[in-house]
């Protein structure tokens, strides 16, 4: 199967039927920092270990918990500007980057022969996840936050994107020397504040970080895929993404406002993957074996299934049933 599915990858058609492939966080908190709480990486491996050998996914995007807050070199408050411009590079051997290589060939070994792509957070991702305390604050005040340092300091906030930018890159660099995964997943999402969420901080400030690192990634590896995140209800311009280079395009259908179809029409036939809303309102969640089977006909029949892969928009939830994810692919490889 692994050849059919990279032949899809690569915009070609299969013989086996529409690959589709779902992925769910295994830590109560993701949020909780490896560095601080090492435990939280066995409860990664084994959410994967036992979450494959329960769905037979086409390929595999693994989980990045334990690694989710990076690791501000020289600062103690992210949300500090004084601070923030003492940010200093992580060298290549720093544990946030070398954790991340064993992480992933630990997940290789759980992955098998399945085509493996690992997460890699956008800078701005990262820079405003810090700002928070997670389950406690709302992921909204990250992006406020963020956009109050940026209006108080531009250039600090724009000097500490590239710091991060060159430290992501790094982490690309070492996955591809040190580890046989397939390709990275590279999630970045706009900032949902109206005082940035406009084409000029996107294209001055967001889109210069994002590109330079998928060029790194496009360097190293053959296939990757684009995740322009709409967790929880964010949003995104999708028509302001179309420069972006990797060749997988994964996002939020309902949200965004464009179909499989469409988007693919919009990113010039690339590859796309997704279809299905994540939440808990969507009908992977909440509909029964002729509802999400009937869905993905839909889907695919809007779409069509050369260079499409069927997914979430996101993150599944924990508690989502595994039998609707097996209808789903179970209706994929028979359509």
């Amino acid at each position: 199967m692994r050849e059919e599915v990279l032949k899809v990858l690569h915009n070609e058609s299969s013989t086996a039927g529409v690959p589709i492939s779902f992925w769910r966080h295994f830590a109560d908190n993701e949020f909780i920092d490896a560095a601080d709480q090492p435990a939280v990486i066995e409860t990664n491996l084994q959410g994967h270990r036992d979450y494959l050998a329960a769905v037979d996914v086409d390929l595999v995007k693994t989980m990045l918990d334990g690694y989710f807050p990076y690791p501000f070199n020289n600062v103690t408050d992210p949300r500090d500007l004084s601070q923030l411009k003492r940010i200093q590079p992580l060298a290549p051997t720093d544990p946030w980057i070398q954790g991340q290589v064993e992480l992933a060939k630990q997940q290789r070994a759980l992955a098998g022969d399945k085509p493996l792509f690992v997460t890699v957070f956008s800078p701005l991702i990262l820079l405003k996840w810090a700002l928070i305390k997670h389950y406690e604050e709302a992921l909204t005040l990250a992006d406020q936050r963020f956009t109050d340092l940026y209006e108080q300091d531009a250039t600090i906030v724009k000097h500490v994107l590239a710091v991060i930018a060159t430290d992501q890159i790094k982490v690309v660099q070492v996955l591809h020397e040190h580890t046989d995964i397939d390709g990275i997943y590279y999630s970045t999402q706009s900032i949902q504040d109206p005082r940035v969420d406009n084409l000029e901080f996107f294209n001055s400030v967001m889109k210069p970080v994002d590109i330079k690192i998928q060029k790194a990634i496009n360097e190293v590896f053959e296939t990757s895929i684009l995740h322009i995140c709409g967790f929880d209800g964010a949003t995104n311009h999708l028509e302001w993404f179309v420069d972006y280079p990797l060749p997988v395009i994964n996002w939020a259908t309902k949200t965004d406002g464009y179909t499989l179809g469409e988007g693919k029409q919009l990113f010039g036939d690339r590859v796309v993957l997704g279809g299905f809303d994540n939440s808990r309102k969507g009908i992977l969640y909440s509909g029964n074996k002729e509802e999400i089977q009937r869905y993905v006909q839909e889907l695919l029949l809007e779409a069509g299934t050369k260079g499409v892969i069927l997914g979430a928009d996101c993150t599944v939830p924990r508690d989502i049933p595994y039998d609707h994810l097996k209808w789903a692919i179970e209706a994929a490889h028979n359509f």
